[in-house]
């Protein structure tokens, strides 16, 4: 399908160094947006970006509303439609089109990828060679073990052991199934089905068998990553780390003080992290990094 994007050059540019710009999990569109929750933190690093000079490249993710007439209708088109496998080739096509453009420097490209787009940056790198990553908030683990770990926060403050039990042990059958196969359990509690509804099938399989830490092993270019210190959903010490760790001598860690998962200032765990600019400890410390060629 084709998607709908903005390519962002400075009106002077001639083979400028390019970033390809990589939304999250869900209906994200092109600014990091989505219904309900806005972050402008795509669009806001494009600016910081563009100012120093690089040409970005963001676009709407097919689950963008924007693309509904063009959606199958049946659960099973719909689950391959949003596949991961589709994903990655989006994101492929993405950077490819960013290389063909004679304004770019095809030799100084960088994929940035924030969470659920940190992990397909992180599996498309081998085969694409960029001349760098930027993984903000990504996947260091089994996104099994991450969904996990975030649903058993609610879950384990439920009082009622009952129902606590049966949602572990559902969620925990889900899981495994959904690792195996990309078909959904059909009996579990009506508080996981929206979760595990079999259109989401391929993508939460596709998620479940990705391994970031064995893709970094097999990409030689240079790599930095940040996660935000009050980040809840991903953890500089499970996930950002262990990332680190095996990309080796060529990656660059920042853990950015008192930022969320969309890297904005926050005061507490609790505090959404929505609003605001883009921590400016980032954007520091990314302009330093792709400074050095």
């Amino acid at each position: 399908m084709e998607l709908s994007g903005t390519l962002t050059i400075s009106s002077d540019a001639k083979q400028a160094p390019a970033v390809l710009l990589m939304p999250g999990s869900g209906p994200t569109d092109r600014n990091g947006n989505q219904p309900g929750l806005q972050t402008n933190l795509l669009l806001d690093l494009s600016g910081s970006l563009v100012k120093n000079g690089y040409a970005t490249l963001r676009f709407d993710k097919r689950p963008v509303a924007r693309y509904q007439s063009v959606w199958p209708k049946t659960n099973p088109e719909i689950s391959k439609f949003f596949s991961f496998e589709n994903h990655l080739a989006d994101a492929k096509a993405a950077y490819e089109f960013l290389k063909s453009r004679p304004e770019v420097n095809p030799e100084r490209i960088y994929i940035l990828g924030h969470s659920e787009g940190g992990l397909i940056a992180n599996q498309i790198a081998p085969d694409l060679k960029p001349a760098g990553l930027i993984l903000l908030g990504s996947p260091g683990r089994s996104m099994a073990e991450i969904l996990r770990d975030q649903l058993m926060r609610s879950i384990s403050a439920i009082q009622d052991e009952s129902l606590k039990k049966t949602l572990t042990s559902d969620l925990d059958r889900a899981l495994t199934q959904l690792t195996k196969e990309p078909v959904s359990p059909t009996d579990l509690h009506p508080g996981l089905q929206s979760l595990f509804s079999p259109t989401n099938a391929d993508i939460l399989h596709g998620y479940f068998t990705s391994d970031p830490i064995a893709k970094a092993k097999h990409y030689a270019g240079r790599v930095f990553i940040a996660n935000g210190e009050m980040d809840v959903q991903i953890s500089a010490i499970s996930d950002a780390q262990p990332l680190h760790e095996a990309y080796g001598a060529k990656s660059h860690l920042e853990v950015i003080p008192n930022a969320s998962h969309n890297f904005k200032s926050v005061t507490k765990p609790t505090d959404p992290g929505f609003a605001g600019p883009v921590h400016p400890k980032l954007i520091t410390s990314l302009l330093d990094w792709l400074k050095v060629k």
